[in-house]
């Protein structure tokens, strides 16, 4: 399991605290996997939360532009 340290925007990491995005949209440059953890920094403040990886979708099939993911994660609090 690996801790991936990420900014975030408050404006979506508050759609995270009231459960209206379990996904985050990212350039796979970290090797994400199931299980991992992300350390989530709020640029405006500098708080973090941490979130869990539950999927990661790769297929360009679907429309995804290649070297990107979307990440399921769990909006449970760690």
């Amino acid at each position: 399991m690996t801790t991936h340290d990420l900014k975030i925007k408050y404006e979506f990491a508050q759609l995270h605290f009231i459960g209206k995005k379990n996904w985050e949209l990212r350039k796979n440059d970290r090797d994400f996997q199931v299980g991992d953890l992300i350390r989530f920094t709020v640029v405006e403040f500098g708080f973090k939360y941490i979130r869990r990886i539950t999927h990661v979708l790769e297929n360009t099939d679907y429309g995804l532009q290649e070297g990107y993911v979307i990440l399921s994660i769990d909006n449970t609090e760690l």
